[in-house]
């Protein structure tokens, strides 16, 4: 009989998306396999997606917190734990690592797989997981996901083909071809500096291309309609898209440029041309994996224009 898996990943959105090769390399090796994902509502677009997702569940965790005794958040908490059973899942594996999400795992009345108490971010989440297993922190993302994953199911994978299993209905139709920027992170010391985007917008247009823009809260829109308007008529502001619509922009661009965000991981797992801007974080734990793609900076770094340039030339060649 085939297995029954549910996977438990519910953000940020880098994260789910790095969790995705992990699963297309267990549908490739159980190919009947029954694969579902547990994740936050806001992010479920991501395994939609997916290929190799059978069944998309969603919590709303962050939302339950603010009401978590009222009458509706109740019955939605009840709802999920009911569907998750009634999959009856011969194995449940965590690949968050937290104590929220080996507590969410729980629902499924399943034996759950996570991290050893050495290899996942919060220790006190493996006290509740039947078998653990020991992924070097040093590793990155992707591959802690894909080992874990491998470890618990007893196969083996290559870690030199990574597939984000990613399909698209349709990808954004236009006659110019355009850049896609994303300009907007979680965190101030990720942002690039605007006076760079705004040059390098400028370089781009001059060349032919487009620049689009896509935000997701009304900060973010102030930011790049002051840079849109800065760069002139080659520029185009997006309305507020959903995860999925900003995937098609992507899909169809031909370049994308993006800091540290879940969006230019989903480019590069679209497998666009993407450059990757990295101003606080270690390139070698979470830079770009992809065909067309490259990471510049890294702790403390502030990369130039004329390095993104000189890296666009090499994803696009």
């Amino acid at each position: 009989m085939a297995p029954k898996i549910l996977i438990v990943k519910t953000t940020s959105m880098g994260d789910v998306i790095h969790a995705l090769p992990a699963i297309h390399d267990i549908r490739r090796t159980m190919p009947k396999a029954q694969i579902d994902w547990l994740v936050e509502g806001s992010f479920a677009d991501i395994p939609s997606l997916s290929g190799d997702v059978d069944r998309v569940f969603k919590v709303a965790v962050r939302r339950w917190r603010k009401s978590l005794f009222a009458k509706e958040t109740r019955a939605e908490i009840s709802a999920v734990k009911k569907a998750l059973l009634a999959q009856k899942y011969d194995c449940v594996i965590d690949l968050q690592g937290l104590m929220k999400s080996a507590l969410l795992a729980r629902w499924a009345n399943a034996p759950i797989c996570g991290y050893d108490s050495r290899s996942i971010k919060e220790p006190i989440a493996s006290w509740f997981y039947k078998s653990k297993f020991s992924i070097s922190k040093s590793r990155s993302a992707i591959d802690r996901c894909r080992a874990l994953c491998a470890k618990a199911l007893g196969y083996e994978y290559d870690g030199t083909q990574i597939d984000f299993g990613l399909t698209f209905k349709t990808a954004v139709q236009t006659h110019k071809p355009y850049a896609a920027f994303l300009v907007n992170t979680s965190r101030e010391t990720k942002l690039w500096p605007e006076a760079k985007w705004i040059e390098l917008g400028r370089e781009l247009a001059q060349k032919g291309l487009g620049i689009r823009f896509l935000w997701a809260s009304p900060e973010e829109h102030e930011r790049v309609k002051r840079l849109a308007e800065a760069i002139g008529e080659a520029a185009y502001v997006h309305p507020r898209l959903s995860i999925a619509e900003c995937a098609e922009v992507l899909a169809g661009s031909t370049l994308v440029v993006g800091v540290d965000t879940g969006l230019t991981h989903l480019a590069a797992a679209t497998d666009r041309p993407t450059v990757g801007l990295f101003l606080d974080y270690p390139i070698e734990l979470v830079g770009l994996t992809g065909k067309n793609v490259r990471s510049l900076g890294g702790v403390n770094a502030n990369p130039s224009v004329d390095e993104v340039l000189a890296a666009i030339k090499e994803v696009q060649s």
